[in-house]
């Protein structure tokens, strides 16, 4: 009785186990900002000592002179959980201004623009089988040879700045939402305190994408 009882019991951790990791695969626990997009859970999901670029990307310098270079959280928190991220290949190279990667929902894409030109010389590869918001929030996509560094680090954000500027912007991407959801009759509404829904992006249509991919993600 006891051995089955035990049997019984380590099964039952099997099959909770499973449950959990079958539900973080599809997104559901995984997702860092469950219902709405809090501009303080946005900043504390970018990783520790890292420039932000106007871009929404983040870079950290190596020794090596390489760069490791993500993607802002607020993106993702704004799209929700990607269907695909679509990423250049190892060894291609790439311009300032140019696309980065593209970010897919449904028949929607954004694409995420290149704050400093350059080679890929590798991918992360654990982004690329599990695009959730968390992981991808909290990892590196690419690593990078860059070119002509000195000159742009200058213009890149640290620290308090970077707090300052994402505020800023976040308020813009409010007004922008406002302004586009009075211009709709999708009936989206807006979170309690004027703050903006998990996936509010995904609710529009592919001009509303491109509209705000040229008001917030092209550099100016």
């Amino acid at each position: 009785m006891v051995v089955l009882m035990v049997i019984l019991t380590i099964l039952l951790f099997i099959a909770i186990d499973y449950s959990i990791q079958k539900r973080k695969k599809v997104g559901v626990l995984s997702q860092a900002f469950p219902g709405k997009v809090a501009l303080s859970q946005v900043l504390s999901y970018l990783p520790d000592g890292v420039f932000l670029q106007p871009s929404f990307t983040w870079t950290k310098l190596l020794d090596s002179g390489n760069l490791l270079m993500g993607i802002h959280p607020v993106i993702l928190g704004l799209i929700g959980e990607p269907d695909e991220i679509e990423m250049l290949k190892n060894g291609q190279g790439v311009k300032k201004g140019d696309t980065l990667l593209k970010i897919h929902k449904g028949e929607k894409i954004l694409d995420v623009i290149a704050p400093i030109s350059g080679t890929i010389t590798g991918l992360n590869n654990r982004v690329m089988e599990d695009s959730t918001v968390e992981m991808v929030s909290q990892n590196w996509i690419y690593s990078m040879k860059p070119e002509n560094v000195a000159a742009e680090v200058p213009n890149w954000m640290l620290a308090e700045k970077a707090k300052n500027w994402m505020n800023e912007k976040y308020a813009q991407m409010k007004k922008f939402f406002q302004e586009s959801v009075t211009q709709t009759d999708m009936g989206i509404t807006m979170a309690d305190g004027g703050d903006l829904p998990f996936g509010i992006l995904s609710q529009f249509d592919e001009k509303t994408w491109e509209k705000f991919e040229n008001d917030f993600c092209k550099q100016k």
